[in-house]
């Protein structure tokens, strides 16, 4: 394993640490996508509530992304209970 390779472990480590388990959700999210599933991050992180149903519709139509609704919903309620 390469010095890079294990520092970006460290990284991810050190962010699980801090903010809990990461989810696997993000891996997913693609460049192109990433502006918008922040700024729905963001939105839910300042208390606006979205549809999981309609975000999982979007990253599907937009970006091809498949993520099902349950999953959006269970990110969306961790980031919303950390963010407490």
């Amino acid at each position: 394993m390469s010095i890079m390779n294990t520092m970006n472990d460290i990284d991810k480590l050190l962010q699980e640490a801090e903010t809990g388990k990461l989810s696997k959700i993000t891996d997913r999210i693609t460049e192109e996508a990433m502006p918008f599933w922040e700024g729905c991050e963001q939105r839910v992180i300042a208390g606006r509530q979205l549809k999981p149903y309609v975000v999982s519709r979007l990253l599907k139509e937009n970006f091809g992304i498949k993520i099902s609704e349950s999953a959006v919903r269970n990110h969306f309620l961790n980031i919303a209970d950390n963010a407490k």
